[in-house]
């Protein structure tokens, strides 16, 4: 079957470093002209291999290795599907985390993982119409199934968490929606992400994505209400803290200074993903304030970094595109030929 493909990537390690103290990073200006690429922004700018430091890549690959061995042997058992491009995406490898499960769905049509993973790897390559179809799909799938947890193996922070699978879909299905400029039906998605919080912590990240949608949409009371649900005091484990934090910063009991440092930007995927949290809750407040110009500088602040499947960074670049005058239309399908082997 033809894919629908983005750009040819390629599988390169990343040799990246972090700084040394007092250094400048120089990441980000690596990434913009060197290596291959493994997706494109809306205005087609090529994104390319997270410059995650080389001890959490070997872990990364290593994992990523594991998944494919027992994917090759075990090709009747959809779990080795799932699994195998869920690993994927953790190095940006968004298209072959696209063509293993797309088999896997050739293979098992009505599993819930696959068209939530092929949506999430969607979301990643900017083909937001399409991820939203995949995710509704994935949503239909588990209707009924109010806490199933999915089939994939999960981390120890994903065990904490403990998300079900309509959470997550519907979260992802919101950030679509959200990248598109579709904020009617974004706030809707995470309402109904919220609706499957079942702890502190997934109330939280709830909370987090629906008040800026809510405010965006014009549901100023309801946004409000969700504030008045926040306290200090709620009982998070530490990979929530960036959504809490920034909930008090919106809620006015915490300042920016004590919310992020924007000029401390990330050296690996795990502090990115706290940063773009934060950072992006500036950007949205600025914008919630009527504060154009301080809006669009933290916009590019978080598009000059280099971790780009973060949901916060891909939240960020969809607003700075459309300050800039870029309309998302849904990437044409092409097919890729590399070395007589399709990419």
């Amino acid at each position: 079957m033809a894919f629908s493909l983005l750009t040819m990537l390629g599988s390169c390690k990343s040799d990246h470093k972090p700084a040394e103290p007092g250094q400048p990073d120089q990441s980000a200006e690596r990434a913009a002209d060197q290596g291959p690429t493994y997706a494109v922004t809306i205005n087609g700018k090529r994104l390319l291999a997270l410059p995650d430091p080389d001890t959490l890549v070997q872990v990364y690959q290593s994992e990523l290795d594991q998944a494919r061995s027992h994917y090759l042997g075990n090709l009747k058992e959809v779990k080795a599907y799932a699994d195998y491009g869920k690993k994927c995406l953790r190095l940006g490898y968004v298209e072959n985390a696209l063509q293993v499960l797309s088999k896997g769905i050739d293979q098992f049509p009505n599993t819930a993982d696959l068209y939530f993973w092929r949506g999430v790897a969607g979301v990643q390559g900017r083909q937001f119409q399409t991820a939203v179809n995949d995710l509704w799909k994935a949503g239909k799938a588990v209707e009924g199934q109010r806490g199933v947890k999915g089939i994939t193996d999960r981390s120890e922070d994903e065990v904490k968490i403990d998300a079900s699978l309509p959470y997550l879909i519907y979260h992802w299905m919101g950030l679509a929606f959200q990248s598109q400029g579709d904020y009617s039906n974004a706030e809707k998605m995470y309402e109904i992400s919220g609706d499957f919080s079942t702890n502190s912590d997934l109330y939280c990240r709830a909370y987090y994505w629906q008040y800026q949608a809510f405010r965006r949409a014009g549901r100023d009371a309801d946004a409000a209400s969700i504030l008045e649900s926040v306290s200090p005091d709620m009982y998070i484990s530490t990979s929530t803290r960036p959504y809490l934090d920034a909930l008090l910063y919106f809620k006015g009991k915490l300042g920016e200074k004590d919310l992020v440092d924007l000029d401390a930007t990330p050296q690996s995927s795990p502090e990115a993903a706290s940063w773009t949290v934060r950072a992006y809750a500036v950007a949205v407040k600025a914008k919630l304030d009527n504060q154009e110009e301080r809006y669009f500088k933290v916009l590019e602040r978080i598009v000059a970094t280099p971790f780009w499947n973060q949901p916060a960074y891909i939240a960020a670049e969809a607003d700075h595109h459309r300050i800039a005058g870029y309309d998302y239309q849904p990437m044409e399908e092409t097919e890729l030929i590399q070395g007589g082997r399709r990419k």
